[in-house]
């Protein structure tokens, strides 16, 4: 599952990268930017876990899957107030789209990377 974490820790730099642009008042086209980079990432990212689930038969597929669209309503929700040039409530919401990731790999991906590792996939 090292491509996963890998792929986690890519997350994670694309939103530390969001959070400087932001703490730097970095406005144009810089943000809207970063936030399709990371929207695209995800975008890579959530299919790797969903066709591993759906190729092992992982039974909490379907609520697991819905968790990652929850990242997108968070991002998308970051993005419109960027637009609206809302930037304190902007970081506020970023802080708890990392929290949210933070919870998320750590309770739902933990139950996916142990129901992996009980098959053997590695």
């Amino acid at each position: 599952m090292h491509a996963i974490d890998d792929q986690h820790h890519v997350l994670f730099q694309n939103i530390a990268r969001l959070e400087q642009a932001l703490a730097t008042g970095q406005g144009g086209d810089g943000l809207p930017q970063i936030i399709r980079e990371l929207a695209e990432y995800a975008g890579q990212h959530g299919p790797t876990e969903e066709r591993l689930m759906e190729e092992y038969g992982y039974p909490l597929r379907e609520i697991h899957t819905m968790e990652h669209e929850q990242f997108f309503v968070r991002l998308r929700e970051i993005d419109r107030m960027i637009a609206e040039g809302h930037s304190t409530a902007a970081v506020q919401a970023l802080n708890r789209l990392r929290a949210w990731l933070e919870r998320h790999i750590m309770d739902w991906d933990a139950r996916l990377g142990d129901f992996l590792n009980r098959r053997g996939v590695a």
